[in-house]
C-alpha cells in the first residue's frame, strides 16, 4: 500500500501535466499493478478515470472510437507494449493517435511529490462504460460519494473483516464487478487479493480454486459462468489437497442466478469443504455504481418454485404440475441504504409482494446518469412519489418481484442480451452482421438470447438477399457471420439461421418482432434455409 500511495502520487503528477481536473482519461492496461497506479493518479489529480478492455489493435475498433467521441478524454494513460501497438497501427485508432500518451516508465522514473486534495463528494470518480453497445456507448457518471457508499454497503453486507479477509479474483478490472466488488473493495478494506487475467481463469479454472485453497481466501465470486466453469473443466486430478473451507462468501451475480448452477457447484466441491452457505446471490448494475441486492451472508440461497406457464405472463403461482414447476433463485435481500421498489409498468403504482413490475432503485450509491446523455437520463432516472414524499429513483429496466424483502429477477422489459456477463445490445450485433457478407440482405437481422442446456445464448437469424443463390455457398455465410461477431464482441453465437428474403416480422412502424422471432426460434417453428 505504501507503494502504491508513493506511485500514485507521481502518476498523479504526470497526469496534472495534460489533463485538469474534471476532464477525462482513458486506462488500456492488462490485469497489473500499473493500472492501479494510473487509476489512483487520475483520482489524486481530480481527473476521472475511464477504464477501457484493450481492443485488438490489429482491427479499427469503433467502440473505443465511440468512447473517444463521447468522453472526449484529455490523455491516454497505457503500458508500453499497448502504446507501441497503438503508434504502429494509428491509422486504425484515429481517435487515439491525437491523445498524449503516458506510460508507467514515465512517473516510475521520474521524482518529487504531489500535492493531494480532498476531492468533492460530487466530483466524477469513474466513467463506466457499459460492454456490449457498439454504435451508442454511455459513460455512467460514478461520484466519489457513490463508490464510497456502495464500498461501504458491500462491505457490511458481506460482513468483509478490515484487514482480515483475502480474495482470489479473475474478473476483468474494467467492469464494474471487478473493478469496484473484487478491487475497489480490497482496497477500502485493507485487504490483500490475489489476481488472474481473465484469460487464465477461462483455459485454467482450477487455478482460481488452487489459490483460494493455498492463499485462505474468503471473499471470491463471479458470474453464473465463471461457477459453470469450474463444474465443466475442473477433473478430480486438479483438486489434490484443495481445501475450500476458508472460501466464507461466494458471491454470485451479474447475469441470471441458476439453480443448477448452485446445485452442481456444491456437490461437487462440498468433498473439498465448500459449503453451499457460501453464495451469495446478488444483484448490482453500474448505474448504482455495482451492489444493490445480496445475502445476508451465510445463508442458504433462496429459491423458489413456481409455475412456469405463469411466469409467462408476468404472474406469481404455484405450479399446476411437475412439469409446469420451474425454480427461480433470489438476488439477497435489500438492506438500509438501497431501496427497491416495484412499480407497475405503464402506471408507476407500486406493487404489493409477489407482484411482477419494473425494478426501481433509491439511495446514495444511485449515480446521477450518463455523461452527456441529458434526454435519456430524464427517461431513466425519474422523481417519484413513494410513501408521500419525491424520491429520486433509477429505472433499472429489469422486471422483478420483492417477497418478504427478497429481489427475485424475471426479465428485462430492455433488450440487452447478456452473455457470460457482457452486455450486447441486439441493435448493435444486427448492424455488424448485415455487414459481414453481401449475400445478406441490408438491415434485416435479427439477435436474441434462448436457454440453450442451461446456458444464456446468443442466436442470430439473417435474411438473405434475393439474389443470394448467385454468391457464396450458404456455409461461407454463416461463417463470415460468426467471425465477424467474434471479432467485434468476442462472442460466438450458438445458432446461425440464415432466412428467406422477407420472413422477419416487424410491427406497423416497421420494427422487429423480436420476441416473435424468439419463440418461434424455441418452439421450433422457425424456417430458415440454413443453420448452423
Amino acid at each position: 500500500y505504501g507503494d502504491l500511495a508513493s506511485r500514485c502520487r507521481a502518476a498523479a503528477r504526470s497526469i496534472s501535466e495534460h489533463a485538469m481536473p474534471g476532464q477525462r482519461a482513458l486506462l488500456l492496461f492488462p490485469t497489473g499493478a500499473a493500472f492501479w497506479e494510473a487509476f489512483m493518479g487520475c483520482l489524486a489529480a481530480g481527473v476521472a478515470a475511464v477504464p477501457l478492455n484493450i481492443p485488438n489493435l490489429n482491427r479499427s475498433s469503433q467502440h473505443l472510437q465511440e468512447v473517444c467521441r463521447d468522453c472526449t478524454p484529455s490523455l491516454l494513460l497505457t503500458d508500453q507494449k499497448t502504446a507501441d501497438a497503438l503508434s504502429g497501427q494509428a491509422d486504425m485508432h484515429p481517435a487515439l493517435s491525437q491523445l498524449p500518451v503516458i506510460t508507467p516508465e514515465r512517473w516510475r522514473s521520474e521524482q518529487g511529490d504531489f500535492a493531494l486534495e480532498r476531492p468533492s463528494a460530487d466530483a466524477i470518480a469513474i466513467l463506466q462504460y457499459t460492454s456490449g453497445s457498439t454504435a451508442n456507448p454511455k459513460g455512467v457518471c460514478v461520484s466519489h460519494s457513490n463508490l464510497l457508499a456502495n464500498l461501504e454497503m458491500i462491505r457490511d453486507r458481506m460482513g468483509i473483516r478490515m484487514s482480515e479477509d483475502a480474495g482470489v479474483t479473475w474478473l476483468p478490472h474494467y467492469h464494474d464487478m471487478g473493478l469496484v466488488g473484487s478491487y475497489l473493495e480490497t482496497l477500502f478494506t485493507k485487504n490483500t487479493s490475489w489476481c488472474l487475467q481473465p484469460d487464465e481463469f477461462v483455459l485454467h479454472p482450477a487455478r482460481w480454486l488452487q489459490l483460494i485453497s493455498e492463499q485462505r481466501a474468503s471473499i471470491c465470486g463471479g458470474p453464473d459462468f465463471g461457477y459453470r466453469l469450474c463444474v465443466e473443466k475442473i477433473n478430480e486430478g486438479q483438486l489434490v489437497d484443495i481445501d475450500l473451507s476458508s472460501w466464507r462468501v461466494a458471491y454470485i451475480g451479474s447475469e441470471r442466478i441458476r439453480p443448477e448452477t448452485i446445485q452442481m457447484f456444491t456437490e461437487k466441491f462440498s468433498p473439498y469443504r465448500f459449503c453451499e452457505s457460501s453464495f451469495f446471490p446478488c444483484y448490482g448494475l453500474s448505474e448504482a455504481t455495482l451492489l444493490v441486492t445480496g445475502g445476508p451472508a451465510q445463508a442458504l440461497p433462496v429459491m423458489r418454485r413456481i409455475s412456469a406457464s405463469a411466469l409467462m405472463v408476468n404472474k406469481i403461482e404455484p405450479p399446476a404440475a411437475a412439469a409446469d414447476c420451474t425454480i427461480l433463485v433470489g438476488s439477497g435481500q435489500t438492506f438500509k441504504g438501497s431501496r427497491v421498489v416495484i412499480l407497475e409498468v405503464g402506471t408507476n403504482r407500486i406493487l404489493a409482494d409477489d407482484q411482477i413490475g419494473e425494478v426501481f432503485l433509491s439511495g446514495p450509491a444511485v449515480t446521477r446518469g450518463y455523461f452527456n446523455r441529458q434526454v435519456l437520463n430524464d427517461q431513466v432516472f425519474l422523481d417519484l412519489m413513494i410513501d408521500g414524499r419525491l424520491v429520486s429513483c433509477l429505472r433499472t429496466g429489469d422486471l422483478g418481484f420483492l417477497s418478504s424483502g427478497e429481489l427475485f429477477i424475471t426479465g428485462r422489459t430492455k433488450e440487452i442480451i447478456i452473455i457470460r456477463g457482457r452486455n450486447l445490445y441486439p441493435e448493435d450485433v444486427e448492424q455488424w452482421v448485415c455487414d459481414a457478407h453481401e449475400a445478406l440482405a441490408p438491415g434485416r437481422a435479427v439477435a436474441f438470447s434462448a436457454d440453450l442446456d442451461g446456458h444464456e445464448s446468443l442466436i442470430i437469424a439473417a435474411e438473405l438477399r434475393r439474389s443470394a443463390r448467385k454468391m457464396d455457398s450458404l456455409e461461407v455465410v454463416i461463417a463470415a457471420v460468426r467471425v465477424r461477431v467474434v471479432e467485434v464482441f468476442g462472442v460466438s453465437p450458438a445458432e446461425i439461421l440464415l432466412l428467406r428474403p422477407a420472413s422477419i416480422p416487424r410491427t406497423s412502424s416497421g420494427k422487429f418482432k423480436r420476441v416473435a422471432i424468439r419463440d418461434s426460434y424455441v418452439n421450433g417453428s422457425i424456417a430458415s434455409v440454413k443453420r448452423e
